[in-house]
């Protein structure tokens, strides 16, 4: 007698049933603002460059990345053995929670904050510890360390530039919960390009700070899925233990390799995409009724007096932002990446439209 599954669902584990998946909108014929990407194209001759590669798509890829370790070793001013490449920062995440988080481990976050720490929280089955921002805005350090007092706290995240609101705090802060906590400091550089801030000196100090990155900003490659993560090698070597064997395929490596050669055009624009964003800045804090939150990275935070029907109104006018909904203790608010400077300046004054049209 042949048995027939009638309901998939019973067989789904608790906690991905309860999962509310992260959920992206793919509108083509928009002038995008919402994935705080690199508008800009890639410099001129990279793409040539990588097409002339001779790559052996028939055969696996390096599994560790050995040439792209090496390059980033030259970039970052470390060591090649305390680096592992991912694809994407959201795997080099559950790579990070498969290692030290599970059943009866905790990891401590700071909503507002990165959505896919909570996500791959659940999904390792971690308990999620949140200490929300002071004002939304300021790392509540001393919280934090209380909260990782708990023998089950195993991880602290720290996202600096914090996505979504542009936050930079102190790196003393930081360092504090380095030394005092006794965890694995996970902090989020993705936008360390645009702030110019960075603790990678510091990881020799410290066995427990692991850095982590991404080609997915400044060098406009988020098609590509590219991340990193650095840490001391032997740090390094146990989140190793649970990575795939070819996670990251030998297309995206060659193009990280070769990105690294492009430096000086990737720092032409992103001092252009700085400039962008603090005018954008600028012209939105003139705005009545307008709040905006300072920025080190190359996103806006802000909050209208309607974000749902401001985000309704630019969306009709060809231009897509990010609704962030309810923040924990910011509330509704809209964010923005800059975009190219002629795309941005139809930003502003649709956004000037819509905020005299508000105030009638």
């Amino acid at each position: 007698m042949r048995t027939v599954l009638s309901n998939p669902e019973s067989l789904v584990r608790p906690e991905v049933r309860q999962l509310v998946p992260y959920l992206t909108k793919h509108m083509p014929q928009c002038l995008r603002f919402d994935a705080n990407e690199n508008p800009f194209p890639w410099p001129a001759g990279m793409r040539e460059s990588l097409y002339t590669e001779e790559l052996a798509y028939n055969r696996y890829p390096d599994g560790m990345g050995g040439d792209l370790r090496n390059a980033l070793a030259a970039y970052t001013e470390t060591s090649a053995e305390g680096i592992l490449i991912g694809n994407g920062s959201d795997e080099l995440i559950q790579l990070i929670l498969l290692t030290f988080g599970g059943l009866g481990k905790s990891v401590i976050i700071h909503p507002p904050t990165f959505g896919m720490y909570q996500i791959y929280a659940q999904l390792t089955n971690t308990k999620v510890v949140p200490v929300p921002l002071l004002n939304g805005v300021t790392l509540d350090t001393e919280k934090m360390l209380e909260a990782a007092k708990s023998p089950e706290a195993h991880v602290i995240f720290v996202c600096n530039p914090n996505n979504p609101t542009g936050s930079l705090f102190p790196r003393e802060d930081i360092l504090r919960l380095v030394r005092e906590s006794g965890k694995i400091v996970v902090v989020d550089e993705a936008y360390a390009e645009f702030s110019e801030e960075t603790l990678i000196s510091e990881i020799e100090n410290y066995p427990n700070l692991v850095i982590l990155r991404t080609f997915s900003k400044a060098f406009g490659m988020a098609g590509l899925r590219l991340g990193y993560l650095l840490g001391q090698p032997d740090t390094i070597a146990l989140i190793n233990r649970v990575r795939p064997p070819f996670n990251v395929n030998s297309f995206s490596q060659k193009a990280g390799i070769l990105a690294l050669g492009y430096l000086e055009a990737y720092q032409m624009q992103v001092q252009i995409i700085r400039e962008e964003t603090k005018h954008m800045q600028e012209e939105l804090s003139q705005l009545p009724d307008v709040v905006v939150y300072p920025t080190w990275a190359n996103f806006i935070l802000f909050k209208p007096i309607d974000p749902d029907g401001w985000a309704d109104k630019l969306l009709k006018r060809g231009f897509l932002v990010r609704n962030m909904g309810g923040l924990p203790v910011l509330g509704k608010c809209l964010r923005m990446s800059a975009g190219l400077p002629e795309e941005n300046k139809g930003l502003l004054r649709a956004i000037r439209e819509i905020s005299t049209e508000s105030g009638q």
